[in-house]
């Protein structure tokens, strides 16, 4: 049986990015009208690699494009073509590039808690917009041992009677994890920015930053937000060096700035006796660059705690 969604969309196969530079036209479209708002225009956009013909906007606006918010089940499809609502997701599914979904490194020991075919929740799918209409798809399809989900990510548009996938690949994170797209310069870029807290001593949270290469979203660098970590003191011995890091991160046309900052200090802790060992060590900060450079981010230094913990 067929999902009443899966009727909507066209009954062709996404077209591909050469089909779309050639103009040729999908067959079919969506045929619903969701909520339409108008996009600045922008110098650049990045090339689809899939892409499904959708109903146009009920309204038209001269020379501007109309960004559409389209079903969560319809970017399913859309992103993966054999998919359908109602027969759920296959361990062997390919999106729409070609790539198998779930036969993979990183969703490797994740299992379906429903079994296969995993029929898909609408709190399975999270959705969040970034600039000039282009939103980030993440479903959450297996989990892990350790509490982590996983399954396929994408960036994604709809605009005026074309729904375009520009990118797919996958993640494995925490549930509440926050994938958001950003714009780089001329790149388009996806961020994942994810806490993990084995205890309030040993604590972090970080953005996986993800580049658009060839259709797929390969994991460029990872960057400490913050961190903090409570280890022995080298310089006061018998006492604790605590370490807190936050960084600030800002997407410029160069690359990514980060401005790294570590305070490090003596702390409290049983049977302490008369030593003073609550107060603050030092303060340091760093300035590095990651630019793009290929299919990776290259950073100018490494990272201000990997050369600051342990030295006090």
């Amino acid at each position: 049986m067929r999902s009443p969604l899966r009727s909507l969309l066209a009954p062709s196969l996404p077209s591909t990015a050469l089909a779309a530079a050639l103009g040729v036209a999908t067959s079919g479209c969506v045929d619903t009208q969701r909520p339409v708002y108008e996009a600045q225009a922008r110098e650049t956009t990045p090339i689809s690699v899939c892409a499904q013909g959708i109903a146009p906007p009920a309204r038209q606006t001269e020379g501007k494009a109309i960004v559409r918010d389209l079903d969560p089940e319809q970017w399913l499809e859309i992103m993966m073509p054999k998919y359908t609502g109602n027969d759920g997701l296959q361990p062997t599914l390919t999106d729409c590039t070609g790539h198998y979904v779930f036969a993979n490194e990183t969703l490797r020991h994740g299992v379906s808690l429903e079994g296969w075919p995993h029929l898909v929740k609408p709190d399975d799918l999270d959705i969040r917009s970034g600039p000039k209409g282009v939103k980030a798809l993440r479903l959450r399809a297996v989990r892990f041992e350790n509490g982590d989900q996983g399954g396929p990510i994408a960036l994604v548009r709809a605009v005026n009677d074309r729904a375009e996938v520009f990118g797919v690949g996958v993640y494995r994170g925490p549930e509440d994890a926050k994938l958001t797209p950003v714009r780089l310069g001329n790149e388009t870029m996806l961020v994942a920015e994810a806490r993990r807290c084995p205890d309030e001593y040993n604590c972090r949270k970080v953005a996986d930053l993800y580049l658009l290469r060839r259709g797929r979203l390969i994991n460029a660098a990872q960057v400490d937000l913050e961190r903090v970590l409570r280890v022995p003191s080298v310089t006061e011995k018998g006492l604790y060096a605590e370490y807190k890091m936050t960084t600030d991160i800002e997407y410029t046309p160069e690359g990514v700035q980060l401005l790294e900052q570590i305070r490090v200090k003596i702390i409290p802790y049983e049977k302490q006796g008369d030593r003073d060992s609550d107060r603050l060590l030092r303060k340091v900060e760093f300035r590095r660059l990651l630019r793009v450079e290929r299919d990776t981010l290259f950073s100018s230094n490494e990272s201000l705690w990997e050369r600051v913990v342990g030295q006090d």
